[in-house]
């Protein structure tokens, strides 16, 4: 069986798990946060954006050609709502955060990013007239403590000196542009050949972010011959993992669970950033384990609701 075959029937076997697709989205994004930090020490952010969507659509074009080729039509008829996901999701979010790197610390930066999901929640209730059950909204508001707690190192003097920067502002930008590509992708995803939307979201990517990549070039003295086997190999993987299998496992968890049990997952990716950072001599405190569990904990009650209603025997309207 060819591998194009292998990949499709696995495609087909994952989607019938969305919160198991939306674990490893985030398990992925985790390490592109720890290996993208690592290479803006050398790669300039737009460099690194196009570096990453070019290895994305290459590796991705055999799996989706012939996909795209039978939807081109489909595809060409939404090519606003295909623009959208491109600027929002592909190009904006990531480009935006690998230039908040340079500016700001890693800290606040993942305070900023944590909160994604309950703006999408927001969000979703505004335009989707999504609804969550009080229990849910429970497992949100765990997680997002959680967060806080790594990240402030369980000190409430942490808060004292917390200050926004430019790449603080910059986070919150690339936080917005990420719901709405969520709220987006809930709204059209199902109407849209999967893979082949997502190959032309992509393409339209690298060609968007272009000027920024050509301007950066005449602001900078970065050469390729600066990258080490192991750098290419970092930037494969961020090309690969967090920009194709993590966006793939992502569209269809929205599509399936909608985005505001979606977002709640979000908060895994502090915990999967940590757990990366142990390859690279970090540490793993108590109160990092501790804020891990609050955050599981809120994520198994937002995927687990119905299960624990039922332990409960309760009404899910009384929840």
């Amino acid at each position: 069986m060819s591998l194009r075959g292998d990949v499709d029937k696995s495609f087909i076997y994952i989607q019938k798990k969305p919160y198991l697709l939306l674990v490893l989205a985030t398990l992925f994004w985790g390490g592109n946060f720890v290996v993208a930090r690592n290479l803006l020490q050398i790669v300039p952010p737009f460099h690194l954006s196009i570096m990453r969507l070019g290895v994305a659509f290459l590796l991705f074009l055999p799996f989706a050609w012939s996909e795209w080729k039978e939807h081109k039509s489909l595809i060409l008829k939404h090519w606003r709502i295909i623009v959208l996901f491109s600027v929002t999701g592909i190009a904006a979010f990531n480009a935006l955060l690998y230039v908040a790197l340079q500016s700001t610390t890693s800290i606040n930066a993942s305070l900023v990013n944590s909160t994604a999901p309950m703006l999408i929640v927001i969000l979703s209730a505004i335009f989707l007239k999504d609804r969550l059950f009080k229990l849910q909204y429970l497992g949100i508001v765990m997680s997002f403590t959680g967060v806080i707690w790594v990240i402030s190192r369980g000190s409430i003097y942490w808060f004292a000196n917390l200050h926004f920067n430019k790449g603080d502002l910059l986070v919150i930008l690339a936080v917005i542009f990420w719901a709405i590509y969520s709220i987006l992708m809930k709204k059209w995803g199902e109407q849209l050949p999967q893979k082949a939307t997502f190959l032309t979201t992509l393409f339209l990517g690298f060609i968007i972010l272009l000027p920024f990549f050509f301007w950066e070039s005449t602001q900078s003295s970065f050469s390729y011959q600066e990258l080490s086997l192991g750098m290419w190999l970092a930037v494969f993987y961020i090309g690969f993992f967090p920009s194709v299998v993590s966006f793939l496992c992502w569209n269809y968890g929205v599509i399936s669970v909608g985005p505001s049990k979606a977002s709640n997952f979000l908060h895994l990716i502090v915990i999967f950033s940590g757990l990366f950072a142990l390859f690279i001599g970090e540490t793993y405190s108590l109160v990092q384990f501790s804020g891990a569990v609050i955050i599981i904990s809120g994520v198994l009650i937002v995927s687990n609701h119905h299960l624990i209603q039922r332990f409960y025997n309760c009404k899910s309207s009384d929840i």
